[in-house]
Order: C-alpha cells, then structure tokens, then sequence
C-alpha cells in the first residue's frame, strides 16, 4: 500500500537533485562509467598503435555534406548531456542501468576497435583553414583518436544517455531530446569525424546495450521492492 501511494503521487520532473543519501551513489556510478570508458576507449587506441592493420572504409561513404566547423558546438555537448543524465532519471536503479548501458556499449565497441580498427576521416586537408571555430575544432579532434572510428561511440553513447533521460517524461521533452541526439550524430558528419555507417554502428551498439541494460535493471528493481517489503514488514 505505502509503494502504491509512493508512485500515485509521485510528481513528474525533468531533472531533479538526488536524494541527500544518494549522492555518494550516484556519483559512484557516473564516475565508473566515465573510468571504464577512458580505459578502454584509449587502451584499444594505444594497441592499434602497435600495429598498421585497418579495416579500408571508401572516402565517400558518407562523406557528402560541406565541412562546417561551427558545429564542433554540438559535438561538444555531449559532455553537458552525460553531466545532466543522473539528475534525469527517476531512482537508484535507473542510474545504475544508465550506467551499465554505458559500459555495455564501450565494452562493444572496443572489441570492435581492438578486432576490426578502422580510421577516421582523412583532414590534413583542412589544415589551412584558420578562424576561432578551427581552433576549437581542432581542440576537439586531437581528443579522439585514429583506429577507433567504427562505431561510433559519440553517437552510441549519446543515445543511451538519452534513452535514460527521458523515460517518464513529457513528450515535448523527449522530442526535444531526440532532436538533441540527431543535431549531435548530423555534427560527427559536419565535422569529418564519422562516416554514416560509424554512425549505425553507434546507434546499433547502443540498441543492444540498452535492451541488455533494461534487463538488469529490472531485476535490481524486483530485488528491491522484495527488500522494501521485508523492511515494511
């Protein structure tokens, strides 16, 4: 009855603050999701360096929009998307599946990095362009990293954080959202980082992550109501 009444007046919110016991929670999750991905994004970075083995993707595949530096804008926001994701969901658990949906899919792609590395985009073509939108870009480019082009992880990551972020939301935000997520996946292209299929690769691995994540979540959430009623009791 108390669970019941709980959820009946629970109040919708867009991003809140955690709960004052939670926070050490919270932080702890965000923290090793962001540790596992900084391993295993440059750990399979520094071992396609020790060899020239590449998987070959055509100079046009995907490559048919105008270089458009301005854009780095919004590839950049992925970071304010990550930092805002544990104050969007509704609970414990759903901050742990978040975060599990986010080492699922680094986990993939740097399977895929180690066994199948492939290149970015060639630039050094671009290297005569000047102006504050270059340096910034630049800036932003030198972050990622050659051989681990495909899939995508901005794209991959981007939407698991978005899935997470807008469960139980109204849906002129979760429209918003998703806009969000497209202006980001459009930005990898405008920018030279991806080709489109680094981008389906993204959006495929985060699929599988999230579904994968989902399932675990939902025995942590039957684990803890059983435990909320021991306690009731």
């Amino acid at each position: 009855m108390h669970l019941s009444k709980t959820k009946s007046t629970a109040k919708s919110f867009l991003w809140k603050l955690p709960a004052s016991g939670d926070w050490q929670y919270y932080i702890k999750y965000s923290i090793l999701a962001g540790g596992f991905f900084l391993i295993c994004y440059y750990g399979s970075w520094w071992i396609a360096q020790q060899h020239q083995y590449r998987i070959f993707i055509p100079q046009h595949g995907g490559q048919l929009l105008p270089f458009q530096p301005e854009w780095v804008l919004v590839y950049i926001s992925l970071m304010l998307a990550h930092t805002l994701a544990p104050f969007a969901v509704a609970s414990r658990a759903e901050c742990t599946a978040w975060a599990l949906s986010l080492c699922c899919c680094v986990g993939m792609a740097t399977l895929i990095f180690i066994c199948f590395p492939t290149d970015q985009p060639p630039v050094k073509h671009l290297k005569g362009l000047s102006g504050s939108w270059m340096e910034l870009y630049w800036l932003t480019s030198s972050i990622s990293t050659s051989a681990n082009a495909f899939p995508s992880l901005h794209v991959g990551s981007m939407l698991c954080t978005v899935w997470y972020s807008t469960q139980s939301k109204p849906r002129w935000f979760k429209v918003a959202m998703y806009v969000w997520f497209f202006l980001v996946v459009y930005s990898t292209f405008a920018l030279r980082l991806h080709y489109i299929v680094d981008a389906i690769g993204g959006a495929v691995i985060a699929a599988i992550a999230i579904r994968w994540s989902q399932k675990r979540g939902y025995f942590w959430r039957r684990q803890n109501t059983r435990d909320n009623l021991i306690e009731l009791n």
